[in-house]
């Protein structure tokens, strides 16, 4: 089966094309790419800035809304405390038992 096949290579080089083939593809790929703006060249990081920047305003606002409120119910907790511990227990449980027989009867 292989002696259908000639073993000679079929395709040819032209004389002197690898003497220059260097030099050619050395001047074909040295070609200057186009100047890029300034402001697409920093697309991306000013992005990330503004985005960073967004966060941590947004985080800056929020926060003292938060602290507020953690003061505040601290606040309540401590008043509450002492309120509950200038009461006797009995006072507590009748409070309590009125304050809910009030609920119900509003509720029917």
């Amino acid at each position: 089966m292989n002696s259908n096949f000639d073993k000679r290579n079929p395709f040819t080089v032209p004389d002197g094309y690898f003497e220059d083939f260097a030099a050619k593809m050395a001047s074909m790929t040295q070609t200057s790419m186009p100047s890029l703006p300034w402001y697409k060249k920093t697309k991306s990081w000013i992005a990330i800035a503004a985005t960073l920047s967004g966060v941590l305003i947004g985080a800056k606002l929020l926060m003292p809304v938060e602290m507020a409120s953690k003061a505040v119910a601290q606040q309540h907790t401590v008043e509450e405390s002492y309120i509950l511990s200038q009461m006797d227990e009995s006072s507590l449980a009748n409070y309590l038992c009125s304050t809910d027989a009030e609920g119900q009867t509003s509720n029917k």
